[in-house]
């Protein structure tokens, strides 16, 4: 059902260098990282380059915002803020995959890894909208491409059915 449209897979999507960080990383490393890459979030990876972890600006906005609260001056490693649940993407998955993906998880970002949890890239929201768009724009073409049907009206019907009956007699 493709209808000639060139549906991407998450691997067609991974572009540019991937940024990720360490559990020994400082929280201070991180927001250093977030603004120098403009980024918002990030996996945590280990030595062999398996995801253990994602680190969020929320993450940072929390333990920044407890720092300044309760007046303490924190510079903890991410290890004891990141998330360790993460929500990973396949990289075999289609852009009709992973739309659900993370609408269903109510994230916009996440990392793609192997079969062996090693991390290949970082996948986002506005990947998934890029991708959906040139889609758009393709099945715009397809529709063009399509011949539109013959249509006869009620009068021109009406004539062929006389015409047809009159050569049966």
């Amino acid at each position: 059902m493709n209808r000639g449209l060139n549906i991407p897979k998450v691997k067609d999507l991974l572009t540019g260098e991937i940024v990720a960080l360490q559990a020994h990383f400082s929280l201070n490393d991180v927001v250093k990282i977030f603004n120098s890459y403009r980024i918002y979030s990030a996996p945590v990876v280990n030595d062999e380059n398996e995801v253990i972890g994602y680190f969020s600006e929320n993450d940072s906005i929390k333990s920044l915002g407890n720092s300044v609260f309760y007046d303490e001056q924190k510079n903890p490693s991410i290890e004891s803020i990141m998330s360790t649940v993460v929500y990973t993407v396949n990289p075999e998955w289609d852009v009709f995959e992973l739309d659900s993906f993370f609408v269903s998880r109510g994230i916009g970002s996440a990392p793609v890894i192997d079969h062996n949890n090693r991390l290949l890239g970082v996948i986002t929201r506005r990947d998934v909208i890029k991708a959906l768009g040139k889609i758009v724009l393709e099945r715009a073409d397809y529709k063009k491409q399509i011949k539109d049907p013959v249509k006869l009206s009620s009068n021109q019907r009406a004539k062929v059915i006389i015409e047809n009956r009159l050569d049966i007699h």
